[in-house]
């Protein structure tokens, strides 16, 4: 199935981006407890969206768009840098300077004007903090300036806006 993300766009130039961070809700929080905790939000701000007649598609991270390339219909990471929730740090993750590493996601695109954040410029240089203390050892170090390029082809589609929800959890 080939979607015209172009078309996506006019449909809903802007999104929403929620991000949280696993252990901020409590410290046994797991993956699964903190996606659903931003499923509640997103669903919160649906129907607050949804009340004033506005449209909107939520981008789940759990939706294969392809599932042979383990790839969504859109990057949230990609959504997330330019929603200035933060850059996407060498360890991959999107890195907030509040709060430092999220580890999940959720996008809500929509039809409601929105104000937009200012992306962020990645500041991570040479810095190895996040892959020195991840606690299973499963970060390595890569080397870019702005990833991911393969992702790159959406932003030339005219993306839509983006706002975000900068909190600590």
């Amino acid at each position: 199935m080939d979607i015209n993300l172009s078309n996506l766009f006019k449909r809903y130039p802007f999104a929403i981006v929620l991000g949280a961070q696993y252990r901020k809700l409590n410290q046994r929080a797991s993956g699964d407890e903190t996606a659903l905790y931003l499923e509640k939000i997103a669903y919160d701000v649906m129907g607050y969206l949804e009340k004033r007649k506005h449209q909107y598609l939520v981008i789940h991270p759990e939706d294969e768009y392809d599932p042979d390339n383990r790839m969504g219909l859109l990057s949230l990471k990609v959504l997330a840098k330019q929603a200035g929730l933060g850059w996407q740090g060498r360890s991959l993750l999107i890195i907030s300077p509040d709060y430092g590493p999220i580890h999940r996601l959720i996008g809500i695109l929509t039809n409601m004007p929105l104000i937009p954040d200012t992306p962020i410029q990645n500041q991570c240089d040479d810095c190895r903090i996040c892959i020195d203390k991840c606690v299973k050892q499963s970060l390595t170090y890569c080397k870019f300036e702005n990833h991911p390029e393969t992702r790159a082809p959406m932003a030339t589609q005219n993306p839509p806006v983006v706002a975000t929800s900068k909190s600590p959890t």
